[in-house]
């Protein structure tokens, strides 16, 4: 079940993706499932960390530099789970 919180990440993320960061995304077949690196939404390690650093703005959380990496083998939802165990506050 997807939370405020959840669908507010959700669109954060996907909104910075493709306005704030200018990268083309077919939003219709974007899911929880979709792996934020290779085979989905294919961040590089650059996008990443921009991803990473507005997150980190918005929402109050801390996601430490040896965190990206892992960061890109998630899928979307993963991130999403991720940034509210961190303390995410709308």
């Amino acid at each position: 079940m997807q939370t405020t919180l959840h669908k507010e990440i959700h669109d954060f993320v996907l909104t910075t993706i493709t306005v704030s960061m200018n990268l083309p995304l077919d939003l219709d077949e974007i899911t929880d499932d979709s792996p934020m690196g290779a085979d989905g939404i294919d961040l590089d390690s650059l996008s990443l960390i921009e991803l990473a650093l507005r997150i980190e703005s918005r929402f109050g959380v801390e996601i430490p530099e040896t965190d990206i990496e892992p960061v890109g083998a998630m899928k979307l939802g993963e991130l999403i789970d991720d940034v509210i165990a961190r303390g995410a506050a709308a």
